[in-house]
């Protein structure tokens, strides 16, 4: 039952250069991913609600309006099964906006029954070839720790061919352990330490924890 969402991901859109995780000039940000409905109900309205986040995970707020949290109304319908993609442009200002965290989903299905759901209800898939257990641990497939992690993917364990087996069998394996435990206390709390050391080592040894965009790599 409920929802999943895709590839949840913040910044701008650039004629050039496509989606960059980054405010744009004016420090507008705009929120874009994929809803999945994973319900046996038809989905008529869906408002997904987010407050964005800083480098230091602290909430902020729009330097314009002064809200914290916004809300995106996505109209369907969504079928069981079917998938949604969204994008809100600049729905904030505000330079120092690193990442977003969905708060709830409110939901109008076609038989007139409503339904809110709390973020924490929700799981998070990375878009394309992702860190799964690192999204659901963190909240967001775009902060500074999973930032760090994707960069040490492409650029170190990608290089090796025994660092893509690796990956290999981590995207045949976590997708599925993430949709089995991804929302509970404990397998957040399993791996936050681990991955917490593991992002504080990698940074101390230069890997960047700035917006960044995944390299594709065979």
């Amino acid at each position: 039952m409920g929802i999943t969402i895709k590839g949840l991901k913040c910044g701008h859109k650039d004629i050039q250069y496509g989606f960059q995780t980054s405010p744009d000039s004016a420090g507008g940000v705009s929120v874009a991913g994929t809803i999945v409905n994973n319900g046996t109900k038809t989905i008529k309205y869906i408002v997904l609600r987010f407050v964005p986040y800083n480098r230091v995970q602290d909430p902020v707020s729009c330097t314009i309006r002064d809200t914290s949290e916004y809300g995106l109304q996505c109209t369907g319908p969504i079928a069981p099964n079917a998938s949604y993609s969204f994008f809100g442009e600049n729905m904030w200002y505000n330079h120092s906006i690193v990442t977003v965290r969905v708060t709830r989903a409110e939901i109008e299905y076609m038989d007139g029954t409503k339904e809110t759901i709390p973020g924490s209800k929700i799981p998070l898939e990375a878009g394309g070839g992702g860190c799964y257990v690192a999204t659901a641990v963190y909240g967001s497939y775009d902060c500074p720790q999973v930032w760090t992690l994707r960069r040490y993917r492409d650029d170190t364990l990608a290089e090796t061919w025994y660092g893509r087996l690796f990956i290999r069998v981590y995207y045949a394996v976590s997708p599925t352990l993430v949709k089995w435990f991804g929302r509970t206390g404990w397998f957040k709390k399993l791996w936050k330490g681990k991955l917490d050391r593991m992002v504080a080592n990698l940074n101390a040894e230069g890997v960047e924890d700035t917006p960044y965009e995944d390299r594709f790599w065979k």
